[in-house]
């Protein structure tokens, strides 16, 4: 049943405007000790609203089912549940998922940037399964994971492939040998072959940083 109007004239339908006033009561009672101050305002002007005109506004409407739908008790208990299961574990994800978007924008930012700022904040379950479990951030954490493939303190190649002809960087370097001094922690790329090493070129004095794609095995001497 539809409720929303474009039109701001009383309605006919007595039956409908008491359904529409039950439910925002409803809403309104249940969800007392969660909605916020502008919720409760909003309910309050939509209560007034209804009794008066009969009808809300299709925006009015929109807003009103996603309040209902977040005090359904259903929705609360999945909440509660999913916020007395967080974990160190889901939050050690969920700042890396948020270190992702921020080096890699623009989803999220919002999001990510709480994450980061508020070690308290804790987001919805929805919200953490679409940033944290996502085929980009799994691939990234997996890169993470993987264990690098030259360490530090032992030599490397650069490899003499088109990605390196155009990198100004390692232009000059294709085919020769170079120290490995560090691999990074984390790797904030999907990109196969994106884990991130700091090397030093035989003879010079500046390092640069390189993706494992890169680099190949040492030639022997």
């Amino acid at each position: 049943m539809s409720y929303a109007s474009t039109h701001r004239k009383p309605s006919k339908n007595t039956a409908e405007t008491n359904e529409l006033v039950t439910r925002i009561e409803k809403v309104a009672a249940r969800g007392v000790k969660t909605l916020t101050d502008w919720e409760r305002g909003f309910l309050e002007s939509l209560l007034s609203n209804a009794k008066k005109w009969g009808r809300i506004t299709e925006k009015q409407h929109t807003t009103f089912k996603r309040i209902e739908h977040n005090t359904n008790p259903e929705v609360v208990n999945a909440r509660n549940n999913w916020v007395n299961d967080w974990s160190d574990d889901k939050r050690a994800k969920a700042v890396f998922a948020a270190e992702y978007y921020k080096q890699n924008p623009p989803y999220f930012a919002g999001a990510a940037e709480r994450i980061l700022t508020d070690a308290d904040y804790i987001p919805t379950e929805k919200l953490y399964r679409k940033m944290v479990e996502n085929k980009y951030v799994t691939r990234a954490m997996s890169n993470t994971a993987a264990k690098p493939l030259y360490m530090p303190g032992h030599f490397a190649t650069v490899r003499n492939n088109y990605s390196t002809q155009t990198m100004r960087d390692l232009a000059a370097l294709r085919d020769k040998q170079v120290l490995v001094i560090s691999v990074d922690e984390k790797t904030l790329s999907a990109a196969k072959g994106s884990k991130k090493y700091t090397i030093l070129p035989i003879g010079a004095v500046d390092t640069i940083v390189v993706e494992e794609r890169h680099l190949k095995k040492a030639k022997k001497s």
